[in-house]
């Protein structure tokens, strides 16, 4: 069964911990429950004051245990409390199987600034908890119906990334679970031997709720992820 935790605004000024990196630590710390495959970050409505970026993280696990919602849920409750900023109003959402139903409210909370007493109802009885002011509430159920939904979002944590190097061949991508997918109008598509350049940062898109890594062409068996920042070209 996989299971979605969603959680948002846990850090505040000065805070070292992002949410994006409390999402890591917290699969982490779950290890031992569920396996986790990755975290996924999305950027909501841009216009909330609140926030520097409004980027909500959704942590994604993966369980043979049916019974496994509740206590997942408690603990990575647990988990936020303990470790997000005093100045931060934290919000953590947990589903299975149901996650999909907030697809929809994800979409709208991209377009528009969402109050926390309009979610009181869409949460009802669902696993959501919020603490101080609840405004991670919104990002939380936001990043899960849109994790599920899967077509939206980059990878922020899957199969080990961060330990990547720069510069990688395309099995090696391969083995993490990475597709790589080319932007190229040809019918040419990367080689399990050509080379590829992350910039150092890979962060896959999520597409068709997988961990997908766009390219552009740049050489003779050489390739660059096409969805980062422009650094320097490996040539």
């Amino acid at each position: 069964m996989r299971i979605f935790i969603g959680m948002d605004d846990t850090d505040g000024a000065g805070w070292a911990t992002s949410t994006a990196r409390l999402a890591r630590e917290l699969g982490d710390a779950l290890a031992d429950e569920a396996r986790f495959i990755g975290s996924v970050g999305h950027m909501l409505f841009s216009g909330v004051k609140a926030t520097t970026n409004n980027k909500a993280s959704c942590l994604v696990l993966e369980t043979e245990r049916t019974d496994a919602l509740d206590s997942l849920f408690q603990r990575a409750a647990a988990y936020v409390e303990a470790h997000a900023a005093p100045s931060s109003a934290p919000g953590v959402v947990v589903a299975g199987e149901e996650a999909e139903q907030l697809a929809e409210f994800g979409r709208e909370a991209s377009r528009r600034e969402i109050r926390c007493d309009e979610i009181d109802r869409l949460l009802a009885g669902r696993r959501a908890t919020g603490f101080g002011a609840r405004r991670g509430l919104v990002g939380a159920a936001a990043a899960v119906g849109l994790t599920a939904r899967g077509w939206s979002g980059r990878w922020l944590e899957f199969g080990g990334l961060r330990r990547v190097e720069r510069v990688v061949q395309a099995r090696e991508l391969a083995a993490l679970g990475v597709f790589l997918v080319s932007l190229e109008t040809d019918a040419e598509v990367p080689g399990p031997e050509d080379w590829v350049d992350t910039h150092g940062w890979l962060r896959p898109q999520l597409i068709a709720g997988r961990a997908a890594l766009p390219l552009r062409r740049i050489g003779e068996r050489l390739w660059e992820a096409a969805s980062v920042k422009a650094a320097k070209t490996f040539r």
